[in-house]
């Protein structure tokens, strides 16, 4: 890792792809997993997303930021997976 700080753009590209990438997972679970298994397949998901984070912000190489850009995609993920499950619960009640 080197010193040097993240363009604006670098940064928001880096936190924005994780979440473009939780997103797809989440419709793809929403289309091929069935009623009985879709939760755990987004607890898959979201420990998928944070090895996809840790490879991308350890892939930037900058210090500077680097928990704050972890937390951003981290958190972003897990609101998108809360929706996610939000909206399947409600697809999947009985």
């Amino acid at each position: 890792m080197t010193n040097d700080s993240l363009s604006p753009v670098l940064r928001w590209t880096s936190i924005v792809a994780v979440w473009a990438a939780t997103a797809v997972a989440a419709v793809m679970i929403a289309v091929f997993a069935g009623a009985e298994v879709y939760l755990g397949w987004l607890g898959v998901a979201m420990a998928a997303c944070v090895l996809v984070t840790m490879c991308v912000q350890l892939g930037t190489q900058a210090r500077q930021g680097f928990v704050a850009r972890l937390a951003a995609s981290l958190f972003g993920s897990f609101l998108i997976l809360a929706l996610a499950t939000l909206v399947l619960w409600l697809l999947h009640v009985d």
